[in-house]
């Protein structure tokens, strides 16, 4: 079986450098110190039993080289106008990533 994201230990990103999700296009409405940080082990769990959305936020191109499996792709600049169409349930907890798997 092919190593997971998911897989303890996975050191197959290492070293890559990631880009970054701040376009400057959409100011952040909450400081980033009162953002709920999610565990990785918390989220993999979340995961496994349907209770999140999980949203890359990153632009197309990123996405397509490279996200978490099971991620939607909405990129910062495209919130205002997309997020209603791609969110399957905007009232489910939604965990936002833009740093790609590590």
């Amino acid at each position: 079986m092919a190593s997971s994201w998911m897989d303890p230990g996975n050191a197959a990103l290492a070293g890559r450098p990631l880009p970054t999700c701040d376009d400057g296009l959409v100011d952040a409405a909450t400081e980033a110190g009162e953002v709920p940080e999610v565990s990785r082990e918390e989220l993999i769990g979340a995961l496994r039993r349907g209770r999140v959305t999980l949203v890359d936020v990153l632009p197309r191109e990123s996405f397509a080289a490279r996200h978490i499996p099971g991620a939607l792709s909405l990129p910062v600049a495209d919130i205002p106008t997309r997020a209603a169409q791609v969110l399957p349930n905007r009232d489910a907890p939604i965990v936002v990533y833009c740093g790609g798997p590590t």
